[in-house]
């Protein structure tokens, strides 16, 4: 009796596992993109990193933290991406300063601001959310998008930025730009070769969840309120704070001449080339970018470098 008893229960218990499977997959085949955040969120929690929510004027802005010392620093993610943009960074950097990722508003687990989504929403609520932290003044880094909001944060409240980093940075419109908007299975496969600097044999269902992000409602807004007198050309000579640019060589989505011209319009910055990177360093190089960063918060730096990142 107790023999059959135990093989039911290994029964039930193999069925259990694969009901899971099954569940498991289809929801990874429904939403690929919705299935890997929470995989990252499930390592971060893992490895010790905290999450909360901070109220940032009536907004809820999801964040990650991790560190228990040191300067803070604020790590703003791209379009269409999430604060899980950073899970690789955040501990390498936890090391030697106190972490922060935020959604922004409308991406990842917080909602869309009433005001919509513009380069000046997201400044205004990056303010707030440091003021809802308690930090008068951070290091900032920024990847893409997240590097227009840092570079224009820095420009309005110089007094609150200690230092900046700008990991291929948007922010300047020059020909030989490929937005990373999808309308369809093909536009998506251009655009993630785009971002990762090779073709990438996706499968159908994840460049439908490609299509479907450049769909979300935050998104589609950037794009139709951007306005050209956004751009960072015209307030480049305004940045005060030390400045490190990052540049993957091989980012399809801005030319390289975008770096250069970051380098030559903010004063006394520093430009990095990483060569076999592209447009998401902190992914593809995380080890490279930490020692970067954590390098550069001791010393101020001028001039331009190549940092050889290889495979990490």
């Amino acid at each position: 009796m107790a023999s059959r008893a135990k093989k039911a229960l290994l029964l039930t218990t193999g069925i259990a596992a694969l009901g899971g499977a099954v569940a498991l997959g289809v929801q990874a085949y429904r939403h690929p993109r919705e299935m890997m955040n929470r995989t990252l969120r499930t390592g971060l929690l893992a490895l010790g990193v905290r999450e909360g929510t901070c109220d940032a004027a009536g907004v809820p802005m999801r964040y990650y933290s991790a560190g228990r010392r040191g300067s803070p620093l604020v790590l703003i993610h791209g379009l269409g991406s999430s604060a899980e943009s950073w899970t690789a960074l955040m501990p390498l950097l936890s090391r030697s300063y106190l972490v922060y990722a935020p959604d922004l508003p409308g991406f990842g687990q917080t909602p869309m601001a009433p005001e919509g989504a513009t380069i000046d929403t997201y400044v205004r609520y990056l303010e707030r959310f440091l003021d809802c932290l308690g930090y008068p003044r951070v290091v900032l880094a920024g990847n893409s998008l997240g590097g227009w909001i840092a570079a224009r944060f820095a420009v309005e409240h110089p007094e609150r930025v200690e230092r900046l980093y700008l990991l291929n940075s948007a922010g300047l419109s020059r020909e030989s730009m490929n937005p990373p908007y999808a309308t369809d299975r093909e536009s998506a496969r251009r655009t993630m070769k785009h971002l990762w600097g090779y073709d990438l044999p996706l499968p159908g269902f994840v460049l439908d969840a490609v299509v479907r992000n450049s769909q979300s409602p935050a998104y589609k807004q950037f794009f139709q309120h951007y306005r050209p007198q956004d751009d960072l050309d015209s307030v480049l000579d305004q940045v005060q704070a030390p400045t490190t640019i990052i540049w993957g060589e091989r980012d399809g989505i801005f030319p390289i001449i975008c770096a250069r011209d970051l380098h030559a319009g903010i004063p006394g910055s520093e430009l990095i080339f990483l060569p076999r990177v592209a447009h998401m360093a902190q992914l593809q190089a995380p080890l490279t970018v930490a020692r970067i960063m954590l390098n550069g918060a001791q010393k101020p730096s001028v001039g331009l470098t190549s940092a050889s990142s290889g495979k990490e």
